[in-house]
């Protein structure tokens, strides 16, 4: 069982340092370019247009004709630094989310195979499974049911330092919440959700930074920094999450390098 444990860790692992490198290697280049590019004697001028062929209209030779639109975009030297940090904020809360997709993989093949075992576990996801499914590896809930079934099979698990106190239930809560906002409300997020407590608002503020749109309403972001703070989080919370289930179910949690010595 360990040995299966460890294999899916790893693969989330691989996926983790992968998002840090691209992340480093993105922000050099780009924080190049605004110094290249805004210096006193550079000429920037920088311009997009959306044009539409209508399929359905007339044509000219057998090419649809083209229209402009009104979405344009310009850029140059003055705002080009806040484009490209606008640009790398939503690149990285973009690969956040696949770093949280990935998280969801982990903990659906976590309990997967912790179920398999533990018949109580078991009974909490068929309770969750779709009318007609079976329970298997790729019929494990996701989104507000895997968020349920965590609820069910986490034990608390308190953890705090200076800054932050909150538990495993609450990390899982706030990055999938956080997670759907970007997706689905163009990185906008709202307070009443996120903010729903002390301790997940905490949370969200050493993980996230963000700029207040209106009182109920804050646009998520992320700088290079912040972000591989965050993929170290997901790290250590998800080795939080293996080493809590091993201890329940008498499993050796020590799967890493001089861990056996502690």
């Amino acid at each position: 069982m360990e040995t299966i444990l460890k294999s899916h860790l790893d693969k989330y692992y691989d996926s983790l340092i992968e998002y840090k490198h691209i992340a480093s290697r993105l922000s050099a280049v780009f924080l190049k370019d605004i110094e290249r590019l805004t210096a006193s004697d550079s000429i920037l001028h920088l311009s997009s247009s959306l044009i539409l062929k209508d399929w359905s209209g007339e044509t000219d030779n057998g090419w649809a004709y083209s229209y402009p639109t009104d979405s344009k975009i310009y850029t140059n030297k003055e705002n080009y630094s806040s484009f490209v940090n606008n640009l790398l904020s939503k690149q990285f809360c973009l690969m956040y989310v696949q770093s949280f997709e990935g998280l969801e993989k982990l903990l659906r093949n976590f309990i997967f195979e912790f179920s398999s075992n533990d018949l109580e576990l078991r009974k909490v996801v068929e309770k969750k499974l779709r009318k007609s499914q079976e329970f298997s590896r790729k019929n494990i809930p996701t989104g507000d049911s895997l968020l349920e079934i965590i609820d069910e099979f986490l034990d608390l698990f308190l953890y705090s330092n200076s800054k932050v106190r909150f538990d495993l239930k609450t990390s899982f809560y706030m990055l999938s919440k956080t997670r759907h906002f970007i997706v689905h409300n163009n990185y906008i997020l709202s307070r009443s959700t996120i903010f729903c407590s002390i301790d997940k608002k905490n949370l969200f503020e050493e993980l996230f930074k963000y700029e207040v749109i209106d009182s109920n309403a804050i646009e998520v972001k992320l700088d290079v920094d912040g972000f591989k703070k965050l993929m170290d989080f997901m790290c250590e919370f998800t080795f939080q999450i293996l080493k809590k289930s091993c201890l329940k179910y008498d499993l050796n949690w020590k799967l890493y390098k001089n861990m056996d010595k502690i």
